[in-house]
């Protein structure tokens, strides 16, 4: 029989020490909450891919899973019954604070894409011949990863609306005016919490479709001497918002017309 969730938030804290009274107040810890947050976000991504996929055809899971040396870890995995194969995917939260609307008329939404422990030495010069790269390169883009680590890319754009509160260091729900317009021309209209339809609000890309090289990506490196064409994910991939259709036009897809996306995967 499954444990209730109280249950296992009960069993967690007593088997690390964890004074139950005063877990939320752990959990509101400045430093606590982007960690969480984006952990969470996983399970979340998880979730709405069992929703959007055919069960008879796709498995979709959350494979628990330490990282080992030159193996990044998946966030969440999807099988392909019919043709066996497995399609990574990496779960990123946009940046906070990441929505900027431009004179132009066109917005953009940043999403914060890079490692979250940064390559030494040693790490650097045993994966470059692995990730065919020299060492040179990797120790340039040390927290930069390339699109051979997972295969898709998915983001919820809530974060790009918090900010973080200056008194309490806590993060805040607080999109600007423009921002409000953006996710109503999203499709928001005052239905239900706006906080929680910007969460919901889902874009996925290839990360083959965010590296340099691609798309008119270019690399803001300052070290590096390949900025065309040196293959690397930025830190911070756009989401590039046509100013009359207010949909991506780089790459970037809304997470309902995934499925699409992953039969042309297991095709190629």
């Amino acid at each position: 029989m499954n444990r209730s969730w109280d249950k296992k938030v009960k069993e967690y804290c007593e088997k690390y020490n964890i004074p139950t009274f005063y877990l939320a107040e752990t959990l509101y810890e400045p430093k606590v909450v982007p960690m969480i947050r984006g952990k969470a976000f996983e399970f979340s991504v998880m979730i709405e891919l069992q929703k959007i996929l055919p069960k008879r055809e796709w498995l979709v899971d959350k494979p628990m899973m330490n990282a080992q040396t030159g193996l990044h870890d998946v966030d969440v995995r999807v099988f392909h019954r019919p043709t066996k194969k497995t399609i990574r995917v990496e779960c990123k939260l946009a940046k906070k604070g990441g929505y900027r609307l431009f004179s132009d008329g066109h917005s953009e939404i940043r999403v914060k894409c890079m490692r979250s422990r940064t390559l030494g030495p040693a790490k650097v010069k045993e994966l470059a011949p692995k990730l065919k790269v020299s060492e040179k390169v990797l120790a340039i883009h040390n927290d930069q990863y390339l699109p051979i680590d997972f295969d898709v890319v998915i983001s919820s754009i809530g974060n790009a609306f918090y900010t973080t509160d200056k008194k309490t260091g806590l993060f805040e729900w607080k999109p600007s005016k423009s921002g409000k317009e953006f996710l109503d021309r999203l499709g928001f209209f005052g239905k239900g919490e706006q906080r929680d339809f910007a969460f919901k609000t889902m874009f996925v890309a290839k990360t083959s479709d965010l590296a340099v090289g691609n798309n008119g990506i270019f690399c803001t490196r300052g070290l590096c001497r390949n900025k065309k064409a040196c293959g690397f994910v930025p830190n911070y991939p756009i989401i590039f918002y046509d100013k009359k259709t207010n949909k991506p036009i780089n790459g970037w897809i809304p997470i309902k017309n995934i499925l699409s996306l992953f039969e042309n995967l297991v095709k190629s």
